[in-house]
């Protein structure tokens, strides 16, 4: 499907698109997620602005991520964690998902809207 926003994405228990994302100078290939149950639903327009939101504050966004993972992680390395996902909930909020090298059944969540904070993965979904 193309989405004027979004742009092309295919469905797979979700809408999913493939993007990169440079965080603490790394360029990392990450999956874009706009959450829907069944194809029909479709994406939302809450969905739309929030994406919008991201790509038009990007920056802005990405320095939120690193602060917020370098205040999570004080004295573990931010290099624990790997993006993976950038999660679109169908009421507009969104955040980050991270996979944890050190426990491969739970990572983090960086949380932008509508609060900015890091929890665990199983607490945000």
């Amino acid at each position: 499907m193309k989405n004027q926003v979004f742009g092309e994405l295919i469905f797979d228990t979700g809408w999913k698109a493939k993007t990169v994302l440079v965080l603490f100078d790394k360029t990392v290939d990450i999956m874009v997620k706009a959450k829907a149950y069944y194809e029909k639903d479709g994406i939302t327009s809450d969905q739309e602005k929030a994406f919008a939101d991201w790509d038009s504050n990007k920056e802005q966004k990405v320095s939120i991520i690193e602060k917020l993972l370098n205040d999570y992680c004080k004295s573990n390395a931010p290099e624990q964690f790997i993006p993976r996902t950038l999660l679109f909930d169908r009421n507009g909020e969104y955040a980050l998902l991270l996979d944890d090298k050190c426990d491969q059944d739970e990572g983090i969540a960086i949380c932008l809207v509508p609060n900015e904070r890091v929890v665990l993965q199983g607490d945000y979904l």
